[in-house]
């Protein structure tokens, strides 16, 4: 009986993975037809459809969004985690994209400021770790930046779908950002840093590796430690940024100073400790820029929720 269970279980996956490419495949195919005025409004409703199917993703997104912004009447909160899946589905169609166009039309999307706090770094030759969050059209940040002739590496987790996975990295890399599976992110960082380049991180979801609670919007949140070690124990500058979309349909891309290093004299375990808290920091404030940019919906706060009594 086990074993029969098993094997549906098995078959359910596999049938479930399967729709899951070929619902991929179908969006991709859909975005390189239409044109991107086009494109952009039919993802941005699709966005405003997961959010009213999705009944567990869109309370998480209230939930949170009332935990950062507990002085907002209940209809805003609302409101704003409407905008958020919205805002999600045409950074979507922006992300879909990149699997077939070239260098000129990703650099044309885009504009940045600050540019020079990454070339000052960069020029360093001690490695930059690109500090960032799932906001707004993360991959489209990464492809500009590559194709603005930098060498970028970024840290990314595999999707438990190799067929899909595929797809994303092979994207990436056309655009010249090699991928770093999450596994192998040790050495391979390592690598990428001393060879001068920029090694991408998000840092604002709670993941099982070696974090520590600090403020994240002035409340308790894991954040994983890996951007504080890497720079401490390679001399790399740690470079926020976030790109947001802007409603003509464009992309801003935000790049702050490098965060200040903890003194020297003063322990690696509480420096670690330290430059996380400003990580989070400087990404709370990247977010508060277009709040609807962020994804809401990931319980961000699940183990400060699990230790209140």
């Amino acid at each position: 009986m086990d074993t029969c269970r098993g094997g549906a279980r098995r078959v359910k996956k596999r049938i479930r993975r399967s729709l899951a490419l070929l619902l991929v495949k179908a969006l991709m195919l859909t975005a390189r037809l239409l044109p991107r005025r086009m494109g952009l409004a039919l993802f941005s409703a699709l966005g405003g459809l997961a959010f009213s199917a999705y009944r567990a993703d869109r309370e998480r997104a209230l939930s949170n969004i009332s935990l950062a912004f507990p002085e907002l009447d209940p209809m805003i909160v609302r409101a704003l985690a409407r905008g958020s899946f919205r805002s999600l589905g045409r950074n979507g169609y922006d992300a879909i994209r990149l699997a077939y166009v070239g260098g000129e039309e990703v650099l044309g999307l885009c504009e940045i400021s600050g540019e020079e706090h990454l070339r000052r770094a960069y020029e360093r030759g001690k490695g930059v770790i690109g500090l960032t969050g799932h906001i707004g059209c993360w991959e489209l940040m990464a492809a500009y930046v590559s194709r603005k002739g930098y060498e970028l590496s970024v840290i990314a987790r595999d999707l438990r779908d190799g067929r899909i996975n595929d797809i994303l990295v092979r994207a990436r890399l056309r655009h010249g950002t090699v991928s770093i599976p999450r596994g192998s992110a040790a050495v391979a960082g390592y690598k990428a840093l001393k060879k001068g380049g920029i090694l991408g991180m998000l840092l604002d979801q709670d993941i099982d590796v070696d974090g520590v609670m600090v403020p994240f919007f002035g409340v308790p949140a894991y954040t994983a430690r890996g951007a504080a070690v890497f720079a401490l124990r390679s001399g790399a500058d740690i470079v926020p940024m976030a790109i947001h979309m802007q409603p003509d349909g464009s992309h801003r891309i935000t790049v702050r100073p490098p965060l200040e290093i903890p003194p020297g004299d003063l322990g690696e375990e509480w420096r670690i400790d330290e430059l996380t808290a400003s990580c989070s920091k400087a990404l709370e404030e990247l977010i508060r820029i277009y709040p609807q940019q962020w994804v809401w919906f990931h319980d961000r706060w699940k183990r400060h929720r699990e230790a209140a009594p």
